[in-house]
């Protein structure tokens, strides 16, 4: 009989021994993300980079974020307190709010960090993500905070997926159209823009466009390659658009003749969450009004009717001598000339000339057209603006002058 009592005694103590191991308990607390370690899932968040809170809001954090820096602009946030700049918070008001965690970024200065650190305040800095995959484990980490770090960590990654998948499938919901519209975002005047090395660019291809800068690197390109570019439609940071018109350098652009120049916040292209759709929702539905692509013609905004026609001698170099008006109309067929491969040149002329008639007479050529003159007519303008113009099968060899 002691014998039996002792037998149980001992698997007892190995149960209980098993469970204080953690066998059975919770294996997603205490959680560790940095250097910084959790011992239950977190409540409150002061959240200075608004990268983080982009992610957070497109996780579904919204109710946990008591506090941001004036950089959050996202529309949820609009009642969230704020602690001032990211990089230069008060402390002293953060601490007060007693938060669990504050969530900062690499602009966090160190001063500011540390006098965090002393008053007990748990603080995180996360560097921007540069790539797909940086961005799924910002994705991990933050949701590991509320989740564990097993838990928190696959909800993050499926999130993650989830949220790039729709990135993905917003080109195949787009129409199909033979030549992507062209496109590029603009920071400041001086060629600040979205390279191709850039985690915004997915952006412009998510919304079935064409970024010129997308070959670039580094964040900028030169004044004169957008103005050879000479894109359909600019995107630009808030405040830009009515300068653009009067700037120098960006005046005579297709886009801001056409009227074609769109602000988005800036800061959308840096973040990885709820303003990343937003800004993608923005472009797709500028480039395709009520989900539909219309026609060539109309991407290209060119007017023309049965008596519209161009010949050797119309339009000019400038507005000033341009005596009918032909010039934008005519550097609009150059573009689409261009865009076809048709066109020699590395800029638009908006004048007439002999290069622009044996670029047309090229064109109705390959197009099987009856008339193959080089000029201009309502037949010819229908074809080179039309779903099925037939683009050449080697483009002409660039030259820099006529």
């Amino acid at each position: 009989m002691i014998k039996k009592v002792m037998s149980l005694l001992c698997i007892a103590a190995i149960i209980i021994s098993f469970a204080g191991c953690g066998v059975s308990g919770n294996q997603d607390f205490p959680v560790t993300v940095g250097h910084t370690s959790f011992e239950k899932e977190v409540g409150r968040a002061v959240v200075l980079s608004d990268n983080a809170a982009d992610i957070l809001l497109q996780l579904g954090y919204n109710s946990r974020i008591t506090g941001k820096s004036d950089e959050c602009t996202q529309e949820e946030l609009n009642d969230v307190k704020s602690f001032g700049k990211k990089d230069e918070p008060n402390v002293d008001k953060i601490v007060s709010e007693n938060p669990d965690v504050v969530i900062a970024d690499s602009t966090l200065k160190d001063s500011k960090y540390n006098n965090l650190l002393e008053k007990n305040i748990k603080v995180l800095r996360f560097v921007s993500p540069s790539t797909k995959e940086d961005l799924s484990i910002m994705y991990q980490k933050l949701n590991s905070l509320f989740e564990g770090k097993l838990t928190g960590s696959e909800n993050g990654k499926e999130a993650f997926e989830n949220f790039w998948t729709t990135i993905e499938n917003n080109p195949k919901s787009l129409p199909d159209i033979p030549v992507p519209k062209t496109v590029c975002y603009l920071y400041d005047y001086k060629g600040k823009t979205v390279t191709g090395d850039m985690l915004g660019n997915v952006i412009f291809s998510s919304a079935g466009a064409l970024n010129i800068a997308s070959s670039a690197t580094g964040g900028k390109i030169d004044i004169k390659t957008i103005q050879q570019e000479n894109p359909q439609y600019i995107f630009c940071d808030i405040g830009m658009s009515k300068k653009l018109a009067k700037n120098t350098d960006f005046k005579d652009l297709l886009a801001v003749k056409n009227k074609r120049v769109v602000e988005i916040p800036s800061a959308d292209f840096s973040r990885g969450g709820v303003s990343m759709l937003s800004a993608i929702k923005t472009i797709t539905d500028t480039l395709y009004p009520n989900g539909k692509a219309g026609s060539v013609a109309d991407s290209y905004g060119i007017k023309y009717d049965k008596d519209t026609f161009f010949t050797v001698g119309d339009g000019a170099d400038n507005d000033e001598d341009d005596t009918y008006g032909n010039r934008d109309t005519i550097i609009i067929i150059q573009t689409r000339l261009d865009d076809l491969g048709y066109w020699p040149l590395n800029e638009m002329t908006g004048y007439y000339g002999d290069t622009t008639a044996i670029a047309v007479a090229d064109f109705q050529s390959a197009n099987g057209m009856e008339y193959q003159s080089g000029e201009v007519d309502y037949e010819t303008l229908e074809k080179m603006f039309s779903d099925d113009a037939v683009s050449r099968s080697e483009p002409v060899e660039k030259q820099e002058t006529e």
